[in-house]
């Protein structure tokens, strides 16, 4: 008994010694001796028929015969049967094909079946699937394969008698113009202003101003879905998602014009060229940071009069600081969505904790809450350099790939 009573004292020690948030992750294991389940006649647990081995669905069986599973639970055997099947590499190169084109071979990624659509190119889904198992199935060899061909490297103009035969561009005659991604469009504001954190690997973070690794590395709730992602297209997390949509929405524009972090990286740019000698130079510059090219006379004319114009207008003095020397809390960002509903209101609630052994051990009862992270203070001054930045993030020419 005092043996078992110092091992409990042992175990309450070092549980107080924990963090609060342990990280853990799920698994499954198999049973000693695992068994084969009956078919629920109708879908229902409590009317059973025959029992079914385990094994791969003959259906998908090029001799069409069931093969039984013949170690453990069969999972591994299951994995390996579906990794071997010729439909999953047809399935891989589809998916990366239509990353890169906006558009895939098969038009429906999820769908190979004979209700789904027909591919444009059969024998380049072959040609692509099988160099993609001879290099064993490896994902680098299959992308310097796509950006190494001709049909990637085409450009995105139009030509009218390609455009009569095929106005939908299945045949990739040109390349397709289309939206940078939300996690796009975030990293390479980040990236021309120099702010980027290319450090990998580690924790997800929360998205905030002062957030500056890649957005793959930032956190996203299947409950409440960050505003910014939400607000350019990020797929429900809740849901897999066999493709992307692109939206075209005021509100878009507005963040661009009203966002603190596109601001942060807008003034960042600007400070890169605040030595050049004239504002020509510094334009010149800056369409050279991010559209790699120079300005054209009108656009040259019209940055130089929007900034004339700026310069001209009135602005109202900075707030003077208040004397109370603990700042209130900033209000959370919300984006307003197209019905004027608040976009947290309608997010749904959140689920209550499981109860199951792999539940994340209890928080302390002395420990307090976190308070939520500020969101760093604005010191840069709202210049007319800083907004004329702001509008060519906003530009499609930056916000879409050509």
């Amino acid at each position: 008994r005092d043996y078992i009573a110092s091992m409990k004292a042992e175990i309450a020690t070092r549980t107080k010694k924990l963090p609060e948030s342990f990280p853990f992750v799920h698994g499954v294991s198999d049973l000693e001796e695992p068994g084969d389940f009956q078919v629920h006649l109708r879908g229902s647990p409590y009317s059973l028929g025959d029992k079914v081995p385990r094994a791969f669905p003959a259906v998908l069986t090029s001799s069409g015969k069931r093969e039984p599973f013949q170690k453990g639970s069969g999972r591994m055997e299951l994995a390996e049967a579906i990794a071997r099947h010729p439909l999953t590499a047809r399935v891989i190169v589809n998916r990366v094909w239509r990353g890169h084109f906006g558009s895939g071979i098969v038009e429906t990624p999820s769908n190979f079946g004979a209700s789904g659509e027909k591919p444009v190119h059969p024998e380049l889904l072959e040609f692509l699937a099988a160099r993609f198992v001879e290099s064993g199935m490896s994902i680098k060899a299959l992308h310097r394969d796509i950006l190494l061909s001709q049909v990637y490297q085409l450009s995105s103009e139009s030509t009218a008698a390609n455009n009569k035969v095929d106005p939908a561009n299945r045949l990739y005659w040109r390349a397709n113009k289309m939206r940078m991604e939300a996690e796009q469009i975030r990293d390479a504001m980040l990236l021309a202003s120099g702010n980027l954190d290319r450090k990998m690997f580690g924790p997800s973070s929360p998205f905030a101003d002062d957030f500056k690794r890649r957005t793959v590395y930032g956190s996203v709730s299947r409950f409440r879905l960050d505003d910014y992602l939400q607000l350019f297209d990020f797929p429900n997390p809740n849901i897999t998602a066999e493709k992307r949509y692109s939206t075209n929405v005021p509100l878009q524009r507005l963040f661009f014009l009203n966002s603190d972090f596109v601001f942060l990286q807008a003034a960042a740019i600007v400070k890169q060229f605040r030595d050049e000698s004239s504002d020509e130079a510094k334009i010149r510059k800056i369409y050279q940071k991010l559209f790699y090219r120079d300005p054209d006379k009108a656009e040259l004319q019209a940055g130089l009069e929007y900034l004339t114009a700026e310069r001209k207008t009135p602005r109202e003095p900075e707030p003077a600081p208040k004397a109370d020397p603990k700042p209130a809390e900033p209000p959370e960002s919300r984006i307003m969505t197209d019905s004027g509903a608040d976009s947290a209101d309608m997010a749904p609630p959140a689920m209550p904790p499981a109860a199951d052994s792999m539940a994340e051990p209890p928080a302390k009862a002395e420990a307090a809450p976190k308070k939520p992270k500020k969101e760093p203070k604005l010191k840069q001054k709202r210049d007319e350099w800083t907004q004329y930045v702001r509008v060519l993030l906003s530009s499609s020419e930056f916000t879409f790939v050509e």
